[in-house]
């Protein structure tokens, strides 16, 4: 009599291949779900929010006598470019802050019917002073607390080495964020009204809940380049998410089904062999 395991036989295999068609049913049955859950906000379609938008006039921002924007998003990146005049025509600049970061739409407002929640990374601010008051106004802070160098009229610097200026309360250590909310209209962008105390909107229940003035669409992007070295990884931009719920699925069931592949080939019985032993 041989005393090798007897063979695992037909219905064995049978046995494991349906096995590996359940799980990859579950599967198939989870990645639908995620699929329609990730299909919610595709049902809103996304503002074309790239494009040059600058203000549609002078317009009173808290913490300057009065302001012009103007706005570049180009895909997941932007500028943003808010000039201080110390006149209500904006005839007399005095301060340009220059924003560059990435451009992130998250999902439809809760709040706002239309709106989108979007969010403005600080990845870069640059500040030019346009007048000697204002330059010397800055040369006023203390050292290391506001740029590097000097303040020159017409020279603009970078605030990274000094994490912000403390001067005029920019503190930008952290890559702060902008909690934001925009909708397009015909061909205007509307923003979330400014806080009244002149600060950012560094936290999601500083997000506004209405819009402040209008910026015009003034033609296409120019695409805003971020060096490499400050690209972070944020999430897609938009609601659709049935791309990634499709690949996350794909992903999953072939993880499934070369583990049952595996488990075949281990219990795959071998040719029997010449007996090493057989009973009297």
């Amino acid at each position: 009599m041989s005393l090798l395991p007897p063979h695992p036989g037909e219905s064995y295999n049978l046995s494991i291949r349906m096995h590996a068609i359940v799980r990859l049913a579950i599967v198939c049955f989870a990645a639908i779900v995620v699929i329609a859950h990730g299909t919610t906000f595709a049902t809103a379609q996304m503002p074309a929010f790239s494009g040059l938008w600058r203000s549609t006039g002078c317009e009173a921002w808290p913490g300057r006598p009065f302001a012009y924007r103007e706005l570049t998003i180009s895909g997941t990146t932007y500028r943003l470019d808010v000039t201080s005049f110390a006149d209500d025509k904006c005839s007399i600049p005095t301060l340009r802050t220059r924003y560059e970061g990435q451009f992130v739409a998250r999902n439809p407002s809760a709040t706002i019917p239309g709106a989108w929640d979007v969010e403005f990374v600080i990845q870069r601010t640059l500040l030019t002073p346009y007048i000697l008051n204002t330059a010397d106004f800055l040369n006023s802070a203390p050292r290391g607390t506001c740029g590097n160098e000097r303040w020159f009229v017409g020279i603009e610097q970078d605030l990274a080495a000094t994490g912000g200026c403390s001067l005029i309360g920019l503190n930008l250590r952290g890559r702060p964020v902008e909690y934001d909310i925009g909708v397009v209209q015909a061909n205007q962008l509307l923003l979330g009204r400014r806080p009244a105390d002149g600060g950012l909107l560094s936290a999601p229940e500083r997000r506004p809940t209405d819009f402040g003035p209008p910026l015009l669409r003034a033609g296409d992007a120019s695409p805003v380049v971020v060096p490499d070295e400050d690209n972070i990884l944020l999430p897609p931009v938009g609601g659709d998410q049935t791309s990634a719920a499709i690949l996350i699925a794909t992903g999953v069931a072939l993880m499934v089904a070369g583990q049952c592949v595996r488990r075949r080939i281990a219990v795959r019985p071998r040719s029997p062999a010449s007996p090493t032993a057989t009973a009297p």
